[in-house]
């Protein structure tokens, strides 16, 4: 009888090592898949994070202004008076005045009817609110 346990433990000894090995195997299987999956989603919410950020970035690039703008800048009123008082200088027959604005400043130049110019420098001064009108000549 005793040899007749004996066999029998041993295979109950084997079908448990089998058992056990199988359910090991199983166990790893289970943990590699989740470790993939882990690692799957980890990249995921990296490449979310990123993506993010970088939609961050570029709607503070769009929205920031590309350079600050003065707070003395010519408005095209201030900029129309200025032509209108060069229109009451009658220096000659004006057939056109040409505006080109810079910051607080704009240079005006009245093209008359016989060929000349003559160039005004405008600038503005916000504190006092009014505008100053400055002939210039360009050497050529």
């Amino acid at each position: 009888m005793e040899e007749n346990e004996m066999t029998m433990d041993r295979e109950t000894h084997n079908l448990l090592e089998q058992y056990l090995d199988k359910s090991a195997l199983e166990f790893d299987r289970v943990l590699a898949a989740g470790e993939r999956k882990l690692h799957r989603r980890n990249w995921r919410w990296s490449a979310g994070i990123a993506t993010a950020c970088a939609a961050a970035a570029a709607l503070v690039l769009w929205l920031m202004p590309t350079r600050q703008a003065s707070k003395n800048t010519l408005t095209p009123i201030q900029i129309a008076e200025g032509i209108q008082q060069i229109m009451l200088l009658e220096i000659g027959d004006i057939q056109t005045i040409e505006a080109t604005p810079n910051g607080s400043s704009a240079i005006l130049t009245a093209h008359l009817k016989d060929g000349t110019s003559c160039s005004y420098i405008m600038k503005c001064d916000e504190v006092e609110g009014t505008t100053t009108l400055l002939a210039y000549n360009k050497k050529q």
